[in-house]
Order: C-alpha cells, then sequence, then structure tokens
C-alpha cells in the first residue's frame, strides 16, 4: 500500500529532535514512491531535516508542549514539504548570506542557505499561531 495516499501525508510529533530520524524516514519513502532517484532523494531529506531542526529549535524553542506538522504532498509531478511550528515567528529577510565576507564566521543562515540551493522552491509564511516553511520539488 503507498505511503501518500490521496497525494498527501500529514505527520504530527513533539519538539523533540529524537523525532527528527522518524520524520526523515517518513519522507525518504515518499520520495522514492514518487520515483525521485537517490541524490535527488538525499537533496530533499538534507532541505527538510534542517527546515525541521529549525522549527524545533528555533521556532519552538524546544518547548516539547509545542508540536511540529509535518505535511507532504505531490501533486502535478511536484513534491511540496511543508513544516509548521509554533514560535514567535521570524522575517526572512533577516537571514544573513552567509557568503558575504562579513557574514563568513556567522553561526547562522548556512543551513537556509543549503535548502535554497538543494530545492526548487522555497516559502515562508509567518502566522500569529507559528511559522510555516514550504519546500518543493519537481520529479
Amino acid at each position: 500500500m503507498p505511503l501518500l495516499k490521496n497525494g498527501k501525508y500529514s505527520y504530527i510529533f513533539p519538539s523533540d529532535i529524537n523525532y527528527l530520524e522518524k520524520a526523515e524516514k517518513k519522507i525518504v519513502k515518499v520520495a522514492q514512491e514518487c520515483s525521485f532517484d537517490e541524490s535527488t532523494t538525499d537533496d530533499i531529506c538534507i532541505a527538510a531535516t534542517e527546515i525541521i531542526n529549525n522549527a524545533i529549535h528555533h521556532g519552538n524553542q524546544d518547548d516539547l508542549k509545542k508540536d511540529i506538522t509535518l505535511v507532504i504532498t505531490f501533486k502535478n509531478k511536484i513534491l511540496k514539504i511543508s513544516v509548521k511550528d509554533k514560535g514567535k515567528g521570524f522575517n526572512p529577510d533577516d537571514i544573513k548570506d552567509p557568503l558575504k565576507p562579513e557574514n563568513l564566521l556567522s553561526e547562522g543562515g548556512r543551513g537556509i542557505y543549503l535548502v535554497h540551493k538543494l530545492m526548487d522552491n522555497v516559502e515562508y509564511n509567518v502566522y500569529d499561531t507559528g511559522s510555516e516553511v514550504i519546500i518543493e520539488k519537481k520529479l
């Protein structure tokens, strides 16, 4: 039986880093089911786990009472992964370019930079109830 029923898969888990591996396994299975090759599946997983990790640590501040919602859809040969947290939100424009000389030694920004390089599209939505990052990869 396919994992991706009706083109959509939803998963809710607490802001606990121990759930990251479980989420990654679900993403791998769905990407394989959608016929992505191994290299592209790896890229999708790297990007998705970075976004989930950010939601756990930066969004929900590792608060186990706040959950993460992972929604995976596949439609028109586009794999879309949405990660929502219940944090205070952020301004994507505040993320510094890690390639600029003044930011080379900074600790932040590299993960998001990598996500943008690996995926075809990255969207940010900030709500009163948290943030959502949507990443997309075309088959």
